[in-house]
């Protein structure tokens, strides 16, 4: 009887693991921006060739022969040695086949390498030669760690003969010192990972705009201190390191700048040089209403522009780096001969070794107070990217619609108020809702006559001055005045009466020459 109670507790204590693990599988590497960034949760750590040891993190997406492939063509992590590189792959492998049977963590390597991309292709192929043909043509593109993983998963294939073994790894080593070789040449115009590292901050950035500026101040200014010469007089090139990364990559234009062209650039850039390029500067417009730069507001606008991918000149064999396609070239000119005495000039194009895209971002455009139709908004630096140029700018152009009610003149408004012919003899009260909602009242006393033409000047209450959005210009309101079509001779009867009353009888009916007329007939 007591067996029973204690039975069931095993029971609950072996199921609520499973179910965790179950949960856990789930959720590894659902989002697309997991692939390529994101570690499962699986590690092994292999010798690294130079008397340490290295660990790789396998990432979403990754077999053995891609995760030892990154390390060993990674700037920090590189390797010269195939036989390193195959025991670290194989190290990896051994990792990948335990989970395979435990399930700890829910991971298995995709049959599909960057699918959903135009690179899509099988992950494993069917005989060693074909890893080996494909290997070459990656190498071709300068994907050389694509082609390093391609060579591994040949090696990493069972009942290999010793004479393709032989071959297979002399090919990767090669592959390996065109990495490497690459790199080097590579690494001349600037590499961003290198002021990451003096930040000592993760680079874990896909593009320039993902910098993280305010973060980047704050450990700035925690570095700058730990490392200021008077409190550490051993520490003033470090110092100095830590100072020039951040006045780099504070700056989106000399970071820019920084991974394209390197130093050089930057010191053109910050010099004012002339030699340095500038991109063409994008305009646009945006229709608001006059109630818009009256009161003050935003509006959002989207961008579509270029962009340079970051660092995918380094490393183009990056995930992030798979959207990314050659951005322009440099045009150059040069002389091609017709025959022995004549030459002409044509435009020549120099393929550029960055990688750009595409990209649509909004931008903010801030709706000033007292802004006129024509007024030009700038967005500075935010055109389309290119290698080794200075952005342009996007200009947004200002287009005020027609108000129905108000006019602007200058800083003034004007409005026109249809007032009876009752109203202009015997005066009138009127109440005007302006711009932004609130009431404007203004009269003509009884006793005053209102003429055709006649204008009420309100001060204050026109538009505000871009300059000193407190001041205001003033409304003006014009008078029409609505005359009767007809009269009845009754009531022209009783009007001429009383206008004779007042004095206001006809006047004479020749117009003399010698002064001008006025309220004569």
């Amino acid at each position: 009887p007591r067996a029973t109670p204690s039975h069931r507790k095993v029971r609950l204590r072996l199921l609520v693991p499973a179910l965790f693990l179950a949960r856990g599988a789930a959720g590894v590497c659902e989002r697309p921006g997991d692939f390529g960034t994101t570690p499962v949760g699986l590690s092994a750590t292999a010798d690294d060739g130079a008397g340490g040891e290295v660990t790789v993190q396998i990432l979403c997406g990754e077999d053995a022969a891609q995760a030892a492939a990154r390390i060993a063509t990674h700037k920090r992590t590189a390797m010269k040695a195939g036989k390193v590189v195959l025991n670290l792959a194989t190290r990896v492998q051994a990792v990948l086949d335990q989970e395979a049977e435990a399930g700890n963590v829910g991971y298995l390597p995709p049959s599909l390498l960057d699918k959903g991309t135009p690179q899509e292709r099988e992950r494993v192929l069917k005989t060693q030669g074909m890893h080996s043909r494909r290997a070459g043509e990656h190498a071709k593109r300068g994907e050389h760690r694509e082609a390093v993983a391609d060579l591994l998963r040949a090696l990493l294939r069972k009942n290999i003969d010793e004479t393709a073994f032989d071959k297979l790894m002399a090919t990767m080593e090669e592959y390996l010192k065109r990495a490497e070789k690459e790199r080097s040449k590579k690494a001349a115009d600037g590499d961003l990972s290198e002021l990451f590292d003096a930040m000592e901050v993760d680079d874990d950035i896909n593009s320039i705009a993902d910098v993280d500026r305010n973060a980047l101040k704050a450990t700035y200014r925690k570095l700058s201190v730990k490392y200021h010469p008077d409190k550490n007089p051993d520490s003033a090139e470090r110092f100095n390191r830590i100072r020039d990364a951040y006045e780099i990559l504070s700056d989106p234009v000399k970071t820019l700048l920084y991974d394209t062209g390197g130093m050089e650039l930057v010191r053109k850039y910050e010099g004012g040089s002339n030699d340095l390029d500038r991109g063409d500067n994008m305009e646009s417009r945006i229709q608001v209403d006059l109630k818009d730069v009256y009161t003050g507001t935003t509006r959002t606008i989207v961008n579509s522009r270029r962009i340079v991918c970051r660092s995918c000149r380094m490393q183009p064999g990056m995930p992030r780096c798979k959207r990314c396609e050659r951005c322009p070239g440099e045009i150059r000119q040069r002389q091609r001969w017709i025959d022995n005495y004549r030459y002409t000039v044509e435009n020549y194009e120099v393929p550029s070794d960055e990688f750009c895209m595409k990209e649509r971002q909004e931008l903010t455009v801030h709706i000033e107070k007292g802004m006129r139709a024509g007024d030009r908004i700038t967005h500075q630096f935010m055109a389309s990217q290119k290698p080794k140029e200075v952005p342009g700018d996007v200009i947004v152009s200002i287009m005020v619609r027609q108000h129905p009610l108000f006019k602007r003149v200058d800083n003034d408004l004007v409005v026109t108020v249809q007032v009876s012919l009752f109203e202009a003899l015997l005066g009138f009260e009127r109440e005007l809702v302006h711009l932004d909602g609130h009431t404007v009242r203004f009269a003509v006393e009884r006793g005053m006559v209102l003429r055709p033409g006649n204008a009420l000047e309100i001060q204050g209450e026109g538009m505000p001055l871009r300059d000193d959005p407190s001041s205001f210009g003033k409304l003006v309101v014009k008078f029409e005045i609505d005359f009767p079509e007809t009269i009845d001779l009754e009531s022209a009867k009783v009007l001429e009466n009383a206008l004779r009353g007042m004095g206001l009888g006809p006047g004479r009916l020749r117009v003399p020459l010698t002064r001008p007329a006025r309220n004569e007939l």
